[in-house]
């Protein structure tokens, strides 16, 4: 009975590990293509019937040639649209701002989406965003280039 306690809570520990693990190393470089080159992808966890949630990344262009982020996707299990936003000082104020052209990534340019800055909307969320969950934006770029990146959702409170 001991060892099988003992193998229990090897194996438990062996997974609880492999968990931790897996998502540092998501969180730290997801993707790379084209000399586009993703990291850092999260996303805020929000209440339960939120139905907004922003991203945040790295993108940094290590590319021939200058290129622009488009557009973004994720599955409709997560929410229904996905748009790129910045946040502003406008009349005094904090606005959000959709930035419809894209954003233009230079050529060794790393632009990075952050609280307070740019980031990703996650319009009509079919449920709230919960920490330690992960799910997958698809980033489409100026020069067709197209990218699944796992975004880990992080409380942050």
């Amino acid at each position: 009975m001991l060892k099988h306690r003992l193998s229990t809570y090897g194996l438990a520990t062996l997974f609880f590990l492999f968990i931790v693990l897996s998502l540092s190393v998501s969180f730290k470089v997801t993707a790379s293509d084209n000399g586009v080159e993703i990291s850092d992808a999260w996303a805020r966890a929000t209440f339960a019937t939120a139905k907004t949630g922003a991203g945040y990344f790295k993108i940094t262009n290590n590319g021939e040639k200058s290129i622009a982020l488009i557009s973004a996707s994720v599955s409709e299990t997560v929410a229904t649209m996905v748009e790129l936003h910045e946040t502003v000082m406008a009349d005094g104020m904090m606005q959000m701002r959709e930035l419809e052209d894209g954003i233009p990534i230079a050529v060794g340019e790393t632009v990075v989406f952050q609280p307070g800055g740019r980031h990703l909307m996650f319009l009509g969320l079919s449920q709230g965003l919960t920490a330690d969950t992960a799910f997958d934006v698809t980033l489409s770029f100026s020069d067709e280039t197209v990218m699944q990146v796992n975004f880990v959702v992080k409380d942050m409170r």
